[in-house]
């Protein structure tokens, strides 16, 4: 419920917006974006901090604040005509009204949204699921998925009826108090955690959803199921954890995912006109690509409790090279459309595995708000440059496609990345045999 609340602020809740905040606002497409950028930076600095306090306060509390301040914030950005007029007629600028308060509006519902409610919805479910987190996994891809790829369909249908204000208005109703009273009446955390490693008893166990010759051929390609413990004998501080070289190959690969499907989202109409393609078809791409997401999330989130976890991150790598590839050919008939479907689908479902399961696996449950927070605050930086990227590479470049130029050659670097970052505590494995 958490990942669907977070919707208005996440960029797919925010993509079906901006046509009509660049007509109702006079703003520039640029400008949108350079506005959404600074938003999503700035509440990307606050997320350690944020990750901190929920480590303190719990799922209960934080989650009451951070539905009440996406709603508040929904009802604000709803009256941005009205707050530019306002500091117009104090002597500001109107061009600097407008773009100041779309930027504090971006920046409240990126920190509210994106980042704090989706916090507490990642990190209490993990802490419940500890045994069986890429089972919980696996069910969490179903639903979110699906929703998040409907939501710009269905925020243009509420646009159209009801208009860009009269639609963040209803939304915020739902989040408060709708959101903000369910999440202070049903959000808990489990019981304190002892620090004993929770799989070290019961490592190496075949998993029994997959038959014994599919483990043999699984195995004679180097991945097999792990003797991998849940979590460490001793949970990791954040301090620990940016000194490993695990954590930066996984948080690379998020962040990087995090700025080119933002980026992707956000341009969608505008990546799909220049291949010639409409509106509704462009938004309609997400669909699909929740289906593909759904079975690859599905799959590999049961996997991920048995094969290690550097394997996701570098398809992760490759998805991305894959998507970035693609886009110069959308115009060339059905096929480049399917497989960017496909590709956009596999690299979301990998971000789902590689930004929920891989945290409390290699440092544990302990400090695991604020470890989230620091994640969140660079993936929230990443999707704050996404959209910005794409503008550039069209004004400078003379076409979003281009992008790939300069981002190919990361993605790569990834992958080769992503073959060093092994489960720092598998050196316990020898240790309790």
């Amino acid at each position: 419920m958490a990942f669907v609340m977070s919707l208005p602020g996440q960029t797919n809740g925010v993509s079906p917006f901006t046509d009509p905040l660049i007509e109702a606002l006079r703003i520039s497409r640029n400008a949108l974006s350079l506005a959404y950028l600074v938003g999503t930076i700035s509440s990307a600095a606050l997320l350690t901090f944020a990750g901190r306090a929920y480590d303190r306060l719990g799922s209960q509390t934080t989650g009451a604040i951070a539905a009440t301040g996406l709603g508040l914030s929904l009802f604000g950005l709803s009256s941005l005509p009205a707050i530019s007029r306002g500091l117009t007629t104090a002597g500001v600028d109107p061009a600097i009204a407008t773009i100041t308060s779309l930027t504090a509006g971006f920046f409240l519902i990126r920190f509210f949204g994106q980042g704090l409610i989706t916090l507490v919805g990642k990190t209490m479910l993990f802490k419940w699921y500890d045994d069986k987190r890429g089972q919980a996994n696996a069910v969490l891809s179903i639903a979110v998925p699906l929703v998040f790829s409907g939501a710009p369909l269905v925020f243009d249908g509420l646009i159209r009826g009801a208009g860009w204000q009269g639609a963040w208005m209803i939304l915020g109703l739902i989040l408060f108090p709708g959101f903000a009273v369910v999440s202070f009446l049903v959000f808990r955390d489990p019981p304190k955690q002892g620090t004993t490693p929770t799989a070290l008893p019961g490592v190496g166990r075949r998993p029994g959803f997959i038959p014994a010759w599919l483990v043999r051929l699984i195995a004679r390609t180097g991945i097999r199921p792990t003797r991998e413990p849940r979590r460490p004998p001793v949970d990791a501080d954040l301090s620990e954890v940016v000194r490993s070289l695990p954590f930066w190959a996984f948080n690379g690969v998020v962040t990087l995912s995090s700025m080119l499907i933002t980026g992707f989202t956000f341009h969608v109409v505008g990546i799909f006109a220049e291949a010639g393609i409409g509106r509704a078809t462009a938004l309609a791409v997400f669909l699909p690509s929740s289906f593909v997401s759904i079975a690859v999330q599905s799959l590999g989130s049961l996997l991920s409790d048995y094969v290690r976890l550097k394997y996701f991150a570098i398809l992760h790598a490759v998805s991305l090279i894959a998507l970035l590839a693609l886009l110069p050919f959308l115009g060339s008939g059905p096929l480049p459309y399917m497989l960017v479907v496909v590709a956009h689908g596999v690299s979301l479902a990998l971000f789902g595995i590689n930004s929920s399961v891989v945290w409390p696996r290699f440092y544990g449950l302990t400090h695991l708000g604020s470890i989230n927070g620091f994640a969140g605050a660079s993936m929230a930086a990443g999707s704050a440059l996404g959209p910005y990227a794409f503008s550039l590479s069209y004004d400078l470049l003379g076409r979003f496609s281009a992008l790939g130029i300069v981002f190919i050659p990361v993605c790569a670097v990834l992958v080769v990345t992503g073959f060093a970052a092994n489960n720092p505590n598998r050196r316990f494995i020898t240790e309790s045999s």
